[in-house]
């Protein structure tokens, strides 16, 4: 019996550990413009030396975040959703993954006219049966900052701590991701070549000006150009914010 407990805690510390969890990687996160579609892919790594069995992958967008505010995503208006489940959630069965396999993840984020610019947090727990024992992993978003800070306390992962807060089992942790949503700015685009269509108009009246080929009613143009090059600086700058 003693010999039991001691392999099913070498399991559990093997099975949780950060160099063997499931690798979660070569994320493709898309930046959208409300009312379009956006694809979110990566892969899956089983990174343990026998089979992970009856993989169950969920996802859930679940905060809204600007360098301003976040909230969480039950506070939005319009917020997106993914399109395979027309909801913030979305549950994939994924099967087997054998070893070294890379188990590919994708699916398609659903904007709309009046979903806010910013940044959506993603959160993914994973469910699979290893070596005859079902295990549960989770992402650092299935937790408050409180939480998290506590359980990472002093470099260490409290695995135990987290179970209790969860109100279930957390045998290890996987990675959280995002993606963006942004309003065109080709509009921003049309202003700078509008302003650099004024500025060349300007800059050849300055020129006809200097070679006296310009009388007094053509100086309102030369006049214009420092004005011009001031908007094509302030809307650079406006760009940039974005």
């Amino acid at each position: 019996m003693k010999i039991s407990v001691i392999l099913l805690a070498i399991m559990l510390t093997y099975v949780g550990s950060p160099a063997h969890v499931p690798n979660f990687d070569n994320f493709t996160t898309p930046v959208i413009e409300p009312g379009k579609i956006g694809k979110f892919n990566f892969t899956i790594e089983n990174r343990y030396v026998a089979t992970m069995h009856n993989c169950v992958l969920h996802v859930g967008i679940y905060m809204w975040a600007t360098e301003e505010e976040a909230k969480s995503i039950w506070r939005i208006h319009n917020k997106p959703v993914i399109e395979e489940s027309n909801s913030v959630n979305y549950t994939l069965n994924l099967g087997d993954i054998k070893p070294k396999e890379l188990k590919p993840v994708a699916f398609h984020i659903k904007t709309f006219s009046g979903t806010p610019d910013g940044v959506y947090f993603v959160r993914f727990s994973l469910v699979f049966n290893y070596n005859g024992t079902t295990y549960k992993m989770w992402s650092p978003g299935y937790f408050s900052k409180e939480e998290w800070n506590k359980a990472t306390e002093n470099h260490t992962l409290n695995l135990t701590y987290l179970s209790k807060v969860l109100g279930d089992r957390v045998d290890g942790i996987i990675p959280d991701s995002s993606f963006s949503v942004k309003s065109s700015l080709m509009w921003v685009l049309y202003i700078l070549i509008g302003i650099t269509a004024m500025v060349g108009i300007a800059a050849l009246y300055a020129y006809m000006h200097e070679e006296g080929k310009v009388g007094k009613k053509e100086e309102y143009a030369y006049q214009l150009k420092g004005k011009y090059k001031y908007l094509e600086k302030r809307v650079k700058e406006k760009m940039k914010k974005r």
